[in-house]
């Protein structure tokens, strides 16, 4: 008894629907992982890009801290461009503080001119023809070679740090300012009117650039 139940057992039905268990796991498994295989083929393209979005990150954000990096050592300063930016704007409140005070001789003229005459009604024709003289001598007055020194030096001076921060700042803007600069340095043919409005346009060009970091 004992031996037909052995060889029953290795020969018989147990043994054959073993093995038939055994193969139906292995293509199970085959096909699961050739299901596998298709899936991670079909999302080859979504797993590339998501692995290269840390280094597109890493090459915007190394990019710029090379650039600041090389400007800083241009410049053989290791301040912030937020802190160059604050330094060029302080050189452009001087060049309109210049600009303002360039003419106040023709306010002391006027001031002299209005307290040395006694305004009463037959006289105020004449003092509103001085008023409106002198608002258009105002308006026309230029700078002298004195007062254009001084703009020159400022100017010059904001003009190093504008070059040296080009880089981080964008070279179409800085070359924007450039030439902006130039139309104010033409000594002569501009009233210092005139020169306050184009420096308005620079200080608001100059503001831009800090959008840019």
């Amino acid at each position: 008894v004992a031996g037909g139940a052995i060889r029953g057992l290795v020969r018989g039905k147990v043994v054959r629907l073993m093995l038939i268990q055994i193969q139906q796991l292995k293509a199970d498994l085959l096909q699961a992982m050739d299901q596998i295989d298709n899936l991670v083929d079909a999302n080859r393209l979504n797993v590339q890009l998501v692995a290269s979005i840390p280094a597109v990150l890493i090459l915007i954000f190394g990019s710029r801290a090379l650039y600041l990096f090389w400007s800083n050592i241009r410049m053989k300063d290791l301040r912030l461009p937020k802190d160059v930016h604050a330094d060029m704007s302080d050189y452009l409140k001087k060049v309109e503080e210049c600009l303002i005070l360039s003419n106040y001789e023709l306010d002391g003229t006027f001031s002299s001119t209005s307290a040395a005459t006694t305004v009463d009604d037959s006289a105020k024709p004449a003092e509103s023809t001085r008023s409106v003289k002198w608002e258009g001598a105002r308006a026309s007055a230029c700078l002298g070679p004195k007062e254009m020194g001084q703009l020159l030096v400022l100017l010059h001076s904001y003009l190093n740090l504008l070059d040296y921060m080009s880089p981080p700042f964008p070279s179409k803007q800085c070359d924007s300012i450039h030439r902006s600069v130039q139309n104010l340095l033409m000594q002569g043919q501009m009233s210092t009117a005139r020169q306050l409005e184009l420096l308005r346009v620079i200080q608001s060009k100059h503001t831009e650039l800090l959008k840019s970091l």
